[in-house]
């Protein structure tokens, strides 16, 4: 019986193994190993840290691999060596394999500047978000008996980063701040929200047009782009920058992610400066025939998106498959996606190759894009059931609540 070793239960991850499973590859079990119980929808985390239901970013595994052909554990890979063709967790456990797909996806990185780890706040996991959430209803509940000044700190919301994960919350976080305002009587002219972008324009990584109406759409919401901005350190009073600071309560960090760390834990990876593992053309690792890397962990043009990860699960299935079955092996081939960036209440931004287009057409646009990915791991009922929540209201707070 040959294993297939999956590491990561993020897109890719998952794709891997489902497509595997379908494929009913004679003689081999597939187990794939995660550090947690779920799976986590990080698209739609924004959602979670400005009050929506959990239940759509929070999927159990037992209900994706409900069939009982993919067997799942839960354990945190430190270490490994690929000459010896095993990997060993932090529980003990040494896990052996006949192929390793490497998909543990991207983590936070703060460039090494100082206080930002510390003092920030960020939208990475379910974890980050729901803190992020008690954070701010803390600042709300908090607000008593300060000074005119201390207010305008206490609601001023800093985001680094103008990527789509900081435009996406900033955009929600305007209309979820004002309905807390309007629950704990406090002036809506008081709550402030800004970017901070490094780059000279917005979603640098889109088209100019893609920038340009990103800016406009969050400028009518009242919301401060400020450009050309590095960050070079935060403490308890606020973020600083080269000619400026911001004395906010709340900084939160979207900025910049890399591939796991644990990569360079792992004997015989050849790693890229940025830390995504070199690959050939069938997404092998460099001079290793039975290890695969994808998503974020790969070096590949387009890699760093949910769609990449999920492509790149669907392909490593199909070579696994035909390695097993002695077939030629499939090309790898991967274009530029279209992409949808919500921001704000019934608004999104629509570009795919040389087209930008923007309104509420596109706001649902992204809504059914989440659902038919919830088709695809889960069955159509609950498929729908957690495509549902994430329109719901899920508060904590006693205030909120009434």
């Amino acid at each position: 019986m040959k294993r297939i070793l999956i590491i990561g239960g993020g897109f890719g991850g998952i794709r891997t193994a489902l497509d595997l499973a379908k494929r009913d590859i004679p003689n081999t079990e597939i187990l794939l190993v995660t550090d947690k119980y779920h799976f986590e929808y990080t698209p739609a985390l924004y959602k979670l840290a400005t009050g929506r239901s959990p239940l759509e970013m929070c999927i159990p595994l037992g209900e994706i691999f409900r069939d009982g052909k993919v067997r799942f554990v839960v354990d945190t890979i430190k270490q490994g060596s690929l000459p010896e063709s095993t990997l060993l967790g932090e529980s003990g456990s040494r896990y052996r394999y006949d192929y390793l797909v490497l998909a543990l996806g991207a983590e936070t990185t703060y460039f090494g500047i100082p206080g930002i780890a510390e003092h920030s706040y960020g939208i990475k996991s379910v974890n980050d978000a729901l803190r992020l959430k008690r954070h701010m209803h803390d600042l709300f509940y908090s607000h008593q008996g300060l000074s005119k000044g201390a207010l305008m700190a206490q609601f001023q919301f800093v985001i680094v980063g103008g990527g789509p994960s900081g435009v996406e919350l900033a955009g929600k976080l305007r209309e979820y701040a004002r309905a807390l305002t309007d629950t704990h009587g406090i002036p809506q002219s008081l709550v402030t929200i800004d970017i901070l972008q490094a780059a000279p324009r917005l979603l640098p990584t889109m088209s100019e047009e893609v920038s340009r109406r990103a800016l406009k759409r969050l400028d009518a919401l009242g919301i401060n782009v400020i450009l050309n901005r590095a960050v070079s350190g935060e403490d308890a009073d606020g973020v600083k920058m080269k000619d400026i600071e911001l004395n906010a309560k709340t900084i939160i960090w979207t900025a910049g992610v890399r591939p796991s760390h644990i990569y360079g834990a792992i004997q015989g990876l050849t790693l890229e400066k940025s830390g995504r593992i070199t690959v050939d053309e069938n997404l092998r690792a460099t001079g290793i025939e039975n290890v695969f890397a994808i998503g974020d962990s790969a070096s590949t043009p387009f890699a760093g998106t949910a769609q990449t990860a999920i492509h790149d699960g669907a392909y490593v299935a199909r070579v696994i498959a035909a390695i097993e079955r002695a077939q030629s092996l499939p090309p790898y081939s991967m274009k530029k996606t279209p992409y949808v960036v919500p921001i704000g209440p019934n608004w999104a931004l629509f570009t795919y190759g040389n087209t930008t287009l923007s309104g509420s057409i596109f706001f649902w646009l992204r809504e059914l894009i989440d659902l038919k990915f919830f088709l695809t791991i889960l069955t159509p009922w609950k498929a729908f059931q957690v495509w549902r929540e994430g329109g719901t209201i899920s508060e904590s707070c006693p205030t909120c609540k009434k």
